[in-house]
């Protein structure tokens, strides 16, 4: 599945801006949510990527793994339509090896 491009903090606000309900504005707070992660781990990156040391503050660590841990994405039973899905490929990738690879 292809993903469409990422949305900019604007381009979010302006979302709002069109659909001021409570169902858009929890949906906002996810998507904030899941940005502050995806900044923690860009911090990290900074820390041990390019250039810098290999050295992760423990503080920074340990609040990334709490992060991490309390994901429901890593930890949730796919959602019915999500297993028809993961069903469906499989079906498809046991064809393709039963078949040698034709399909």
């Amino acid at each position: 599945m292809r993903h469409l491009p990422p949305l900019t903090a604007n381009q979010l606000a302006e979302i709002y801006d069109r659909e001021p309900t409570e169902t858009v504005r929890r949906l906002l707070f996810e998507i904030h949510r899941l940005r502050a992660t995806i900044m923690r781990a860009d911090q990290i990156r900074k820390m041990i990527g390019s250039g810098g040391s290999a050295y992760v503050a423990g503080t920074v660590w340990e609040c990334f793994e709490r992060e991490l841990d309390a994901e429901p994405c890593i930890t949730d039973r796919p959602t019915p339509r999500q297993q028809k899905r993961i069903d469906q490929h499989m079906y498809r990738l046991d064809e393709w090896r039963k078949n040698g690879r034709k399909s």
